[in-house]
């Protein structure tokens, strides 16, 4: 079910547009929300994530693991924002500070001529409504010869469509898939990650290997291992800083664990040293 409604500005056309909203928000189709690191508070971040001894000390390691999880995570919602779960609109490259201002000019005047119906405020209202035009017309123009000028010959394939897509206003909104497992569709995220969870670990099981290969691993298995030995090898090294952080350095923001911590971008930088 939808709601229509008139709309109050003419959005430069010659009658009032309608505006389409569902009913039920429920329906609405609903994103991840990820932090906006860009805008983040480090300094208070740092202050707030302190990890104490108290809270890795319990018993369980599982506790002990939720309590740091919790400090990172209150310190992370108390200091850095969050984009909207709901899908976002695609923003206007060609859009500033100056197409910005004229429209807000020519709302004011349109907001004017409504209550005060004069021929003055009409020339007004439409005085600052063609400055609008001109200047998102001028803004696109410039827009566009920078956007072509971006195309170079080293471009490659891949950039080059993405470009001439989005030049066509084609974009792709992200959805779940559906996957199917004999006559059981999966459409929730956390199903969908258990069956290709399930598929994985079917794969590296011992039922897809050959018996060959399982009867030599089973030879190899009986060896008692021997880890006592006279030379000094790498791995018995005990794990220093700069090896967590070359195993953290390929992550991405994009990339955040089930726990929604992200190591990489500012959150495992920003951290107290004596945290990590």
């Amino acid at each position: 079910m939808l709601n229509f409604a008139v709309g109050s500005d003419l959005c430069n056309s010659d009658h009032f547009p309608l505006i389409i909203s569902p009913v039920d928000s429920s329906s609405v189709t609903s994103c991840p929300q990820t932090y906006i690191f860009q805008r983040a508070d480090w300094d208070e971040f740092t202050r707030r994530a302190v990890i104490t001894e108290a809270m890795i000390s319990p018993d369980s390691i599982t506790d002990a693991i939720q309590n740091v999880i919790d400090c990172i995570i209150c310190a992370a919602d108390a200091t850095i924002p969050k984009r909207s779960p709901l899908p976002r609109k695609f923003r206007k490259p060609w859009w500033n500070e100056v197409c910005r201002e004229a429209y807000k000019k020519q709302r004011k005047l349109w907001g004017i001529f409504r209550r005060y119906p004069t021929t003055e405020n009409l020339i007004a209202f439409k005085r600052a409504r063609a400055t609008a035009r001109r200047v998102r017309r001028r803004s696109q123009r410039e827009s566009w010869i920078k956007y072509i000028s971006s195309i170079t010959s080293t471009t490659s394939s891949a950039q080059l469509w993405k470009k001439v897509k989005a030049a066509n206003g084609i974009y792709t909104e992200f959805a779940f898939p559906i996957l199917k497992t004999g006559t059981v569709s999966h459409s929730s995220p956390s199903d969908i990650a258990n069956v290709i969870g399930q598929a994985f670990a079917d794969v590296s099981s011992r039922d897809s290997y050959c018996p060959v290969f399982l009867a030599k691993k089973k030879q190899a298995e009986r060896l008692n291992l021997q880890f006592r030995t006279r030379r000094h090898f790498s791995y018995n090294s005990d794990f220093q800083m700069f090896e967590l952080k070359r195993a953290l350095s390929p992550t991405r923001t994009t990339c955040p664990g089930p726990d929604g911590i992200t190591p990489f971008g500012r959150i495992f930088p920003s951290a107290p040293p004596s945290s990590i």
